[in-house]
């Protein structure tokens, strides 16, 4: 039987009747892709980042409103989705670029401002999205060390709650570089360092972009302080970490970006005599030998005598008055033939240090280290009154405090010596019509000290300085100690300035206070390779290569090898090799180490002008750099002879 089929009437009621009732909300949107693509998006469907590593105000802020302003969005953000959320959200950074856009279009009503393309990537986690905004900002150095401290802080924190246990700084530094943000384990142990300890006490230092130099030595200065604490042991431990904290919270300033060191140190020292009742100069020892010791990679364990001696003498005096009295003597400062270490730490002209401790149960210095000596008369008299007890001991105070006046004549007479100028031996009537600019008395064969005066002292020595360059007294301090124990005698550029041309020149680098005198410990090949080294890779800095945190550095250190002079060379990177001046230093150092130039950059001798500036309008080497040019260029002469002798040995 055949079926029946529907008339047309009947066709048309089921049409018209309604559908079966839907059950589920309707969909207005598109869920998140499952890969990465470009998509297109509008402001009212993008959120920024809300837990960007950036607390200030990108510093290149209106260049980038300007540039979007007249070309558009020529770097389209990288955006993600977090799960349940209605918003894509910015990742890996561009927090900057969408608050640029949201404010042009609220001026323009631009509708390019408005809706634009982004790269999706579909989302892992917090911490992989956290991981892709430092690495971005680190890749253009926009973050300042405490942004940057508090970011990896914050890494952690999520790292450690998404695997539910505490990880150590290696396992942090390799799971962090799986998310894409390689960074030294000593990177980390530093930044967690400034949260912990400095954050809290320099927070407007931090904040106006103090930088890692300044940290390194800020965390060297801690851990030494502690160690004393420790080794003093006159109050428990965790009353160090307030005592800290009120000492440097005194030198927290904003705007300011470099701490006082000087002034800093000697707070610190008082501090440490003040908690732990010790005199003043067994604590500067301990400090300035542990912050050596350590700059130079030697065990303190092995060296114990000699760090802690002193220290140790004057503890054991405070805690047994009654003991029989203490000698301390330890050996000067010498090379072992194990491994050129130093044996101990001596007072900079070959005496080693004596600490005697005398009847009064008080410390006498038999011969004062530099840096050694209490800080001035009236604590010694202060010190030895407190301890008063007989008449015996008040006439030993004002014999103290007579050889203290005594002391203070000759430091005075040794100054004014060290300041007057050599008289010449010989004189010639050509030397008498020098004149040097004013800058200079004639020398005549009488009373020569007499006609220097203090007006054309100073003015010879601002001529002489390219760039002013203040030396920490604890610095120069240990630089004279090491260039005496090596031999030789240390260089001074205000004495030297008055008989000799050296020039002076700060900056990023240690300052050059004289172009032709070379101290007896840097005259090694090593050394010199290092020193080289080190003024090459300034010089490419200089050149926009090299730079802290570049991934390609073509400027490669061989002091570690023993070869060469100091240096190799890599050519420069596609991006490098676009930067003129880095095709003109590189032409420049190859040539100093005999290196084939590179064919593709600059050749003619005309290169040599447009460096020093001689040639076109362009600037060339500003003056504390051609300082460093002609040190670098002094060294390479030295240790070439030093390895041609050699050779011929």
């Amino acid at each position: 039987m055949s079926k029946k089929h529907p008339s047309q009437d009947e066709l048309l009621v089921k049409l018209q009747m309604p559908g079966p009732t839907l059950n589920t909300q309707p969909v207005n949107s598109l869920g998140a892709p499952m890969v990465e693509l470009g998509i297109q998006v509008t402001l009212d469907k993008l959120r920024a980042y809300d837990r960007n590593p950036r607390k200030l105000r990108n510093p290149k802020y209106d260049e980038i409103k300007e540039s979007i302003r007249a070309v558009g969005l020529k770097n389209p953000p990288v955006i993600t989705q977090r799960p349940g959320d209605d918003k894509y959200m910015i990742s890996d950074g561009g927090n900057t670029r969408l608050q640029i856009l949201q404010e042009l279009y609220e001026e323009t009503g631009d509708k390019r401002f408005y809706e634009f393309y982004c790269i999706y990537r579909p989302w892992i986690s917090e911490a992989a999205a956290l991981a892709g905004h430092l690495s971005e900002n680190e890749t253009r150095g926009d973050l300042t060390w405490i942004e940057k401290s508090l970011g990896v802080q914050a890494l952690k924190e999520q790292l450690e709650a998404e695997a539910g246990e505490t990880l150590p700084q290696r396992e942090l530094a390799r799971r962090a570089k799986v998310l894409g943000f390689a960074l030294d384990q000593s990177h980390i142990s530093r930044m967690l360092h400034t949260v912990e300890h400095i954050w809290p006490t320099l927070p407007m230092t931090l904040e106006s972009g103090m930088g890692q130099p300044q940290i390194k030595q800020l965390i060297a200065y801690r851990e030494a302080s502690l160690l004393i604490w420790q080794r003093c042991d006159a109050k428990p431990e965790d009353d160090f970490g307030p005592a800290w904290h009120e000492t440097l919270a005194y030198f927290d300033h904003e705007g300011q970006t470099v701490l006082p060191w000087s002034l800093v140190e000697d707070r610190l020292l008082g501090m440490l005599s003040d908690e732990t009742g010790a005199h003043l100069s067994p604590i500067e020892h301990a400090l300035q030998t542990i912050l050596e010791y350590r700059k130079r990679r030697w065990s303190l364990e092995e060296h114990a005598e000699q760090v802690w001696g002193p220290l140790d003498a004057e503890m054991e005096r405070l805690r047994n008055p009654d003991a029989p009295p203490l000698d301390y003597q330890p050996a000067s400062l010498t090379k072992n033939s194990q491994g050129g270490k130093a044996s101990s730490l001596s007072n900079g002209a070959g005496d080693p240090l004596s600490l005697v401790q005398g009847k009064t149960g008080e410390p006498a210095y038999a011969k004062e280290a530099p840096g050694l000596l209490p800080t001035s008369r009236e604590s010694m008299e202060t010190n030895a009154g407190s301890n008063r007890q007989d008449s015996k001991q008040e006439a030993l105070r004002r014999e103290q405090a007579v050889l203290w006046r005594e002391l203070e004549r000759l430091q005075e007479e040794s100054a004014l010596l060290q300041r007057a100028p050599i008289a010449s031996t010989s004189h010639t009537e050509s030397d008498s019509d020098l004149d040097l600019d004013g800058l200079m008395p004639p020398a005549s064969d009488e009373n020569l000290e007499e006609q220097w005066t203090e007006e054309a002292r100073q003015q010879r020595l601002d001529a002489l300085t390219v760039t002013p360059h203040r030396e920490a007294d604890s610095h120069r301090r240990m630089r004279e100690m090491m260039a005496r124990e090596h031999g030789g005698e240390p260089i001074d550029f205000e004495n030297n300035a008055l008989r000799s041309i050296p020039l002076m020149a700060g900056g990023p680098m240690h300052p050059v206070t004289d172009i032709w005198a070379i101290e007896a410990h840097f005259q090694g090949t090593r050394e010199l390779r290092l020193e080289i080294s080190l003024f090459a890779q300034y010089l490419g800095r200089w050149a926009g290569i090299n730079m802290p945190g570049d991934q390609y550095k073509p400027i490669i250190p061989t002091h570690e090898a023993g070869e060469g002079l100091g240096y190799t060379l890599e050519p420069l990177n596609e991006e490098q090799a676009q930067n003129r001046r880095a095709q003109w230093v590189w032409q420049f150092l190859a040539g100093l180490i005999g290196e084939p130039l590179h064919p593709m950059y600059p050749t003619d001798v005309g290169l040599i002008g447009e460096l020093l500036g001689t040639v076109s309008d362009d600037e060339g080497m500003p003056d504390e750099i051609l300082v460093r040019v002609f040190r670098m260029v002094r060294l390479m002469r030295v240790l070439k002879e030093q390895l041609r002798e050699g050779s011929a040995s």
